[in-house]
């Protein structure tokens, strides 16, 4: 199987999330045997040493087992059961594409059913977490915690309960993705982080005054938005 040049950058981590993205696309099958250490390094014009740091990390995250004289082999991979901490996680182009395809699918009609169904307690929370997006610029988290609230505050006030526990099985990888787009648009210019802000803002005002499809369209356009900031974030890379 075909791999990309290893570029200069770490070269272990090149390695990790080439073999990951490979895993969660589903190009290796659960239970299947990678090449030896010796053998990849070869493909990946490597080291050993290389090698086996990279697997050591792919093992960390549950993707792969390593038996002591059999091999490495392939774990069933269960997205929910894979999150770690949004710095240390890679996503890969592919399962990024995904998650977006689920967030129109989810979100936008979640933003109508808010517009309809809110309450002031839930425009409380959607308000207190845009101002802790807005204090955000330049924090360590670039604001995405509270990103990831204001989102989680559209689905609870739906008075949905399925979509309520939907939103929170993917709040952590929202976090990810999130967290990525906030930091590329603030190296990017101040004026696109501050759109981020302006699109959740007219998220927020439309489910206010209870405009449904007003709610969709500044929910989709958001959505969009932030997909073509990453897009071609990862076509640069």
């Amino acid at each position: 199987m075909a791999f990309k040049q290893v570029q200069t950058k770490k070269i272990s981590e090149v390695i990790r999330e080439q073999l990951e993205e490979k895993i969660r696309k589903g190009d290796f099958k659960p239970g299947e045997r990678l090449d030896s250490v010796e053998k990849l390094a070869k493909e990946f014009n490597v080291s050993r040493s290389a090698v086996r740091e990279a697997l050591s990390a792919l093992r960390a995250v549950g993707l792969i087992t390593i038996r002591q004289g059999e091999g490495t082999f392939i774990n069933k991979f269960d997205f929910s059961e894979l999150i770690a901490p949004v710095t240390e996680t890679f996503i890969s182009k592919h399962e990024m594409l995904e998650l977006f395809q689920v967030r129109k699918i989810l979100e936008v009609g979640t933003s109508s059913a808010a517009a309809e169904n809110r309450s002031e307690d839930h425009l409380a929370e959607m308000k207190q977490a845009l101002v802790e997006m807005e204090k955000a610029e330049g924090n360590r988290d670039l604001g995405e915690k509270a990103d990831v609230r204001f989102h989680l505050a559209i689905a609870e006030s739906t008075g949905n309960h399925l979509l309520k526990e939907m939103m929170h099985q993917i709040s952590e990888t929202l976090g990810k993705t999130m967290f990525e787009s906030r930091r590329i648009a603030l190296f990017a210019n101040k004026d696109q982080f501050n759109r981020l802000q302006v699109e959740h803002e007219a998220i927020y005002k439309a489910i206010e005054s209870r405009e449904p499809k007003q709610a969709e369209q500044a929910m989709l356009e958001h959505l969009i938005n932030v997909e073509q900031t990453l897009i071609h974030y990862h076509e640069e890379k």
